[in-house]
């Protein structure tokens, strides 16, 4: 089943605007995660492919055909809710059971799926409980099992893994994965997380403040950001960004620190003669540490050390601009101490009024 969000916008009361223009297709087998920050619209764009919103323009088709008046019981749907919404006078195994014998599975079949849902979530002990002695989240675990036990056109889950421990949390990814591959399930899956979105999705669609950012493979989303936002917003750590200013030299532009060192270089044609609100992004490993004073580096001075994997600096000349780079591993990069910086210009990321026109290797 393909499906697709067509021109949906959704306004909640007269300011509330949750979907801004919401173009979005979802081919048949796809992990597809939604990705953004709280309230970008994550939840409202799964209510309304699960038919629980009507959207206030817009359509919503599958195969081509509108569903948009199709009861939420009618579209074969599996969803998760991030407030659980389990039966609270049933037992888990009993909520496990429900889909199932809604769709009047023998028992046997039922027994069976029940018991290798529950091993897969690691609630197997708990089956008997009522949800309500249940820690949060084992009742979370339990709503995500009851949404994937059963057989469906689409399974959409909102954050149905963002209450759990880390590990946890990356268990119950690779086991999604693992069975939405197994059962070609078509899956549509809301995270905060930019960990989850990147090893979760086939591709992954950027929201934020009710629009769609970007959306494709991790690999593009990650290293051809379409916006400024994406490329914060992705990542761990984020992309640095910094205010450059361009030099024309033929039919390049070196983009130059306020001091004159170049950290990358553009086609002058992509740049449209701009010279304001010019900026380079790079990703961490894009930024390497060498001694200060070194040819071709540019001087900083290290802001904070975070035992991640990496340290935040602090740019000299650069008022209040920081950048992101690899800890080494020994531990000796101190707070307050200078040292130099030397930037991958062939993979630098060019954006203007905070769009990306340029990725080294290839116009945008």
């Amino acid at each position: 089943m393909t499906y697709a969000l067509e021109n949906i916008w959704k306004r909640y009361g007269l300011t509330t605007l949750a979907l801004k223009n919401i173009n979005l297709t979802i081919p048949d087998e796809e992990f597809l995660v939604i990705y953004g920050p709280a309230g970008a619209g994550k939840s409202s764009a799964l209510n309304i492919l699960a038919g629980i919103a009507k959207p206030t323009s817009g359509d919503v088709l599958r195969n081509g055909q509108s569903i948009i008046f199709v009861p939420p019981e009618k579209r074969n749907a599996a969803m998760a809710f991030e407030n659980y919404a389990l039966y609270s006078h049933l037992s888990v195994f009993e909520n496990l059971a429900f889909p199932l014998r809604a769709r009047h599975m023998p028992d046997k079949e039922v027994a069976e799926r029940v018991t290798a849902m529950a091993e897969m979530m690691g609630i197997a002990h708990v089956t008997d409980r009522r949800p309500g002695f249940l820690s949060g989240g084992q009742r979370q675990r339990v709503a995500l099992a009851r949404a994937i036990i059963r057989p469906a056109d689409i399974y959409l889950l909102d954050e149905p893994i963002g209450h759990l421990d880390a590990k946890l949390r990356h268990r119950m990814r690779a086991e999604l994965k693992a069975l939405a591959e197994d059962r070609k399930s078509t899956v549509v899956f809301t995270t905060t997380s930019s960990r989850e979105a990147l090893a979760l999705g086939d591709r992954v669609a950027v929201f934020n403040a009710g629009k769609l950012e970007q959306v494709g493979t991790p690999a593009e989303i990650y290293h051809r950001p379409a916006n400024t936002f994406v490329a914060t917003f992705v990542g761990d750590p984020p992309m640095s960004l910094l205010d450059v200013v361009p030099q024309q030299n033929g039919d390049s532009v070196h983009l130059t620190l306020p001091g004159g060192r170049s950290i990358g270089e553009a086609p002058a044609s992509v740049l449209g003669g701009v010279i304001e609100a010019l900026q380079v992004g790079f990703r961490s490993r894009e930024i390497s540490l060498v001694d200060a004073g070194s040819p071709q580096s540019v001087s900083g001075m290290v802001a904070t050390t975070e035992q991640l994997g990496y340290s935040v600096i602090e740019v000299d000349g650069i008022a209040g601009q920081r950048v992101s780079i690899p800890t080494p591993t020994d531990g000796s990069l101190k707070a307050g101490e200078t040292v130099g910086l030397k930037f991958d210009g062939s993979a630098s990321h060019v954006f203007v009024n905070q769009r990306a026109v340029f990725h080294a290797g290839g116009a945008f």
